[in-house]
């Protein structure tokens, strides 16, 4: 049988000649398969779509729906940036024609403007808005006239179109509405250039080239502006927000950093105060750890109400002082001495109330908190015999409280003891109701006089602030009752306000976490408390900070009244991320726009919704590595 020769394979072999193995081969082919860049299906539809339909409010290009807005209508004075509003619409693209004009062209050009006006001004009485509209109109020309002979502004011709560009309806009229929304923020008006979707698509589109002047829509938005307002309005001119002075905190959509300065006031800057809210895991605690952190570095103080325990690791680790306000072994306050609360200085000297008149009303507030079931009548008959036992210890409305030491005031063993004998001499006297009364508020108040509550409450008061950064750490109450819980929060609350408020010369920074504890709906009286002290803190250099996860129950239908008002004051507020009914009261709350909704419920951690007085950010929050070390364990790791 004749052997058939042997068939080759045929070896492959590099440019030195050396044959290739089949797994290295195999290797560079994956290589090849990786390094090969995936077409771009947007762009190339942008560039030379598959198709283009124009309809009479909308066009369909390529996979993408999409409709021009033009700008009909400019704001008569604008900040820095005020374009960004427009031309940073996420799924929209925006084109803007801007061409210098002489000045006498301008001049020609506005003067006819006016001249026209006052003739529909003149004839407007049929119509009352046109009347009105025509009117600003004039007095808008008539100002840009004025700049341009007096000061030698220059001006141009300026149109401008927005255009969204997406794929579903439900996107489409999300961004379609953003559109308008965004133009109305500037004083802008955005309008559906309908029939003209296809002059619009023309006008905005990048590889169209023809002579802008004959295009409708370029015609219909065209408005004279400054050469000032149009170089200020582009969005690299309003990147970041830079103080000059204060920290920074990280950057914003564009990659613009952004340094604040906290103490700073003016224009709708009003207050220090600031608001942090969001779900948990969002990167609040890490964003307040970063701020104390700071704010100690800047020299200025900061005491923290604590309850969860958080803020321990961050107060000692910067030389500060932790204080265990949580009973047993912890720093007791004795409701009953009396707190120098600061006086609002608006008020006359003889309008002013003493420091017991003031002092009675926190204590009204913390009974009832703590004495959930207490009686009108009980609460009188309390408070006079509270009062009985001040005069018993010498201290009257008119006693000046900072000559006396703690050790100089009544404990509530003392206001049990009265009522004891109170109760006695009724029995003698064959009084029983009165005995009944005062029993019966003996019986209410033993728990703090003599039970586990003594504790807390039912000693002379051993809590003092003696450190630049303090936390007060109620953590150990955590399985304690809400009314003990809500009772030390507000008492403690009150405590760092007189405490920060002592002097205006120096900066204090008042931390309340977990602020939703001084809600109660039974005792709205706490957060009216809080909100008063938001609009004193500016008097006397204070910075009060609200953090809470639970935003929705500040706006409970019973008391939105008062809660809503605590979200609202700080100038300051960083919203991080949230979903469900919290995005929803958020939005509602501080009107949202679907772009700002939209980076909360993405929930992304480190990232925040910054607002700075009436401007609001997409903030990503920087902190540096060198900073963890001093957070501690618990909480913003």
């Amino acid at each position: 049988m004749m052997k058939l020769p042997s068939r080759k394979k045929n070896i492959k072999i590099d440019i030195h000649g050396r044959p290739i193995k089949e797994s290295d081969q195999k290797k560079k082919n994956k290589k090849r398969k990786q390094a090969v860049v995936p077409e771009n299906k947007t762009i190339a539809n942008i560039i030379a779509p598959i198709k283009i339909q124009f309809l009479r409010n909308h066009s369909i290009i390529g996979d993408n729906l999409a409709r021009c807005f033009g700008i009909t209508r400019y704001p008569q004075y604008t900040d820095y940036g005020w374009l960004r509003n427009l031309t940073n619409i996420h799924g929209t693209v925006a084109t803007i024609h801007f061409s210098p004009l002489e000045k006498g062209e301008a001049i020609k050009i506005l003067s006819s403007n006016i001249k026209n006006h006052r003739l529909v001004y003149r004839q407007g009485g049929r119509n009352p808005a046109n009347e009105i509209q025509s009117d600003q109109t004039v007095k808008n020309a008539e100002e840009a006239l004025k700049r341009i002979i007096k000061r030698e502004e220059k001006v141009g011709r300026m149109s401008m179109a927005v255009m969204p560009l997406v794929e579903t309806d439900v996107e489409f009229k999300k961004v379609s509405e953003s559109v308008k929304t965004n133009a109305k923020h500037v004083s802008a008006l955005a309008r559906n250039m309908s029939p003209l979707q296809k002059e619009g698509t023309q006008f905005v589109w990048p590889t169209y080239v023809t002579d802008t002047n004959k295009n409708l829509v370029h015609r219909q938005t065209a408005h004279i502006m400054p050469l000032e307002a149009f170089f200020g309005g582009f969005p690299f001119a309003a990147s970041g927000l830079n103080d000059k002075s204060g920290y920074y905190l990280g950057t914003d959509s564009l990659g613009g950093p952004v340094t604040v300065d906290f103490w700073k006031r003016g224009e709708s800057r009003t207050n220090s105060n600031r608001l942090f809210c969001g779900e948990s895991g969002q990167g609040k605690s890490a964003d307040m750890k970063n701020c104390i952190l700071m704010e100690y570095m800047l020299g200025n103080k900061v005491f923290i109400l604590d309850p969860q325990g958080e803020y321990k690791d961050l107060a000692l680790n910067l030389g500060g002082e932790w204080i265990n306000a949580s009973g047993a072994n912890g720093k007791v306050l004795n409701p009953l001495e009396v707190l120098r609360l600061p006086k609002d200085e608006d008020e006359g000297a003889n309008e002013q109330s003493t420091d017991l008149q003031e002092h009675m009303k926190v204590l009204e507030v913390f009974l009832k908190l703590y004495l959930e079931d207490i009686t009108f009548i009980q609460l009188s008959l309390l408070k006079e015999a509270i009062e009985e036992v001040y005069r018993r210890f010498g201290i009257t409305w008119d006693t000046d409280m900072s000559k006396l030491k703690s050790t100089d005031y009544p404990v509530f063993k003392d206001i049990y003891d009265y009522l004891l004998r109170k109760a006695e001499e009724a029995r003698k006297n064959g009084d029983e109701k009165r005995f009944d009364d005062y029993r019966d508020l003996s019986l209410i108040l033993r728990d703090i006089s003599l039970g586990s509550d003594s504790f807390l409450w039912g000693r002379h008061s051993t809590l003092k602030i003696n450190a630049d950064v303090v936390s007060i750490d109620t953590s150990g109450l955590n399985s304690s009752p809400d009314n003990v819980k809500s009772a030390q929060y507000f008492l403690l609350q009150k405590y760092i306000w007189q405490r920060a408020t002592r002097s205006n010369k120096e900066r204090c920074n008042i931390i309340y976490d977990e602020a939703h504890m001084v809600i109660n709906k039974r005792v709205p009286q706490a957060m009216v408390t809080l909100s008063e002290d938001m609009r004193l803190a500016r008097k006397f250099e204070a910075s009060i900070w609200v953090a809470s996860h639970q935003v929705n129950d500040f706006i409970d239908p019973e008391i939105k009244l008062h809660g809503a008002v605590i979200l609202d004051i700080p100038t300051y507020k960083f919203i991080h991320g949230m979903d469900g009914n919290g995005l929803r009261d958020v939005s509602m709350l501080f009107n949202l726009k679907t772009s700002e909704r939209e980076v909360l419920e993405k929930k992304v951690r480190g990232r925040a919704l910054f607002f700075c007085g009436n401007r609001r950010y997409d903030l990503t929050i920087k902190i540096d590595d060198f900073k963890f070390k001093y957070f501690g364990e618990a909480g913003g790791r």
